[in-house]
């Protein structure tokens, strides 16, 4: 295979460069067959992403044994649509999540690992000369000016920044001709990487497209099949809550189609080499995380379970907060809607005024001295008990 003999001029060139050299030992173990050294690539690179994803699953299980406590809470606010409310319910979600040691950005992590690999694969596919045969710049472009000295690519253009079309026309050069870019490191047409299917029918170095209708277009269809399936499959293995919520329903839905449906869109715009990827990472990720459902299950919560759950969440939220009066004196309000909400200052309570009544019969009146102070209930149930005493005297 090709040697390398680029120096990198910067960060981003080395980090590319670590997982480019990755892609070029998978190349060689298969022989020179690129489609399997993805297959291999995208292998490892889950295998690298599993301490990700086991955190992932351990975050998922966490949430799924607090939904019961969360949905007592969303039920205690139901029907109440204002902001003050919706912010008050949002941070009462956020205090139980911080008791329990549960983050909710736990498992964005696994997904914003996967970009910079995706952008570093990117450019290795769309650069095969220089982070795959490790090529420097200079001899990239020693290489555009032999390619263009042919006849057939006089009025081609090519460039150092995007070469994976110039490597094509060197292997067709090396075919034809004979090879011209032993000065450059290509000892022979082998030491570029393989990038044809079925003896040359299908180059995954070219760019499916409808205006060239051949085998590269079952590229754009295979990749939205393997998205759209795999993220089926994944919501039936990994804890969402949200696919049980109606109203996030048609939401759900949407992106189920939006989003195979922009990797096709990307598909059009890149080599077939990345769609062909993108397949071999979506089918080994389902059956990664089918390893990791059956090795750490989900909690299956019963009835009765959720039910307990609830009645501790109410058991805590109606202890109800005492407020102290002026003059020292305790009491218990009758009307509690939250019992957490802060009560402004009560005025001192006062004797009420004594209101004629039209008719000779008055309501019966507790004396004070009767009524206990801090039981609300028993003081009714007196109160009930002496009207109802006085309506048998009077019959």
């Amino acid at each position: 295979m090709c040697g390398r003999t680029t120096s990198m001029g910067n960060i981003g060139d080395f980090l590319i460069s670590i997982p480019g050299w990755l892609l070029n030992w998978c190349n060689k173990i298969v022989g020179n067959q690129y489609i399997f050294a993805l297959l291999i690539f995208a292998f490892i690179v889950e295998i690298i992403l599993l301490p990700f994803g086991i955190k992932q699953q351990k975050n998922a299980i966490k949430q799924a044994k607090m939904r019961p406590k969360e949905m007592a809470i969303r039920k205690k606010y139901a029907g109440r649509d204002d902001q003050a409310t919706k912010q008050k319910m949002s941070m009462e979600i956020q205090e139980m999540y911080q008791k329990e040691g549960y983050n909710p950005m736990g498992g964005c992590l696994p997904l914003l690992i996967q970009f910079p690999i995706i952008i570093a694969l990117y450019n290795i596919v769309m650069n095969p000369l220089k982070y795959i045969c490790g090529m420097s710049t200079q001899a990239i472009n020693e290489v555009i000016a032999k390619v263009q000295s042919f006849p057939e690519y006089a009025n081609t253009t090519f460039t150092a920044n995007r070469n994976i079309d110039l490597m094509s026309a060197m292997k067709k050069i090396i075919e034809n001709h004979g090879n011209v870019f032993t000065a450059q490191g290509i000892e022979s047409v082998d030491a570029l990487p393989n990038l044809s299917m079925f003896g040359g029918a299908v180059d995954l170095a070219a760019t499916p497209s409808f205006s060239n209708f051949n085998w590269l277009l079952l590229i754009p269809v295979l990749t939205f099949l393997a998205y759209f399936f795999s993220m089926k499959i994944n919501k039936k293995l990994m804890y969402n809550p949200a696919q049980n919520d109606p109203a996030m329903g048609c939401s759900n839905k949407m992106m189920d189609y939006i989003m195979p449906l922009m990797s096709v869109f990307i598909t059009f715009g890149v080599p077939a080499a990345l769609g062909v990827y993108w397949i071999f990472k979506c089918i080994i990720g389902v059956i990664k995380q089918a390893l990791l459902s059956v090795c750490m299950p989900m909690p299956k919560l019963s009835e009765e379970e959720i039910k307990a759950a609830e009645q501790e969440y109410n058991a805590k939220a109606s202890k109800k907060p005492e407020r102290n009066l002026p003059e020292g004196k305790k009491y218990r309000s009758l009307h509690h809607i939250d019992d957490e909400d802060e009560v402004v200052s009560t005025p001192a309570v006062t004797e009420p005024k004594k209101v004629e009544e039209k008719t000779e019969e008055k309501e019966p009146v507790v004396e004070r001295a009767e009524l206990k102070e801090d039981n609300t209930e028993e003081n009714l149930r007196a109160y009930r008990k002496k009207f109802n005493k006085k309506d048998d005297d009077k019959n």
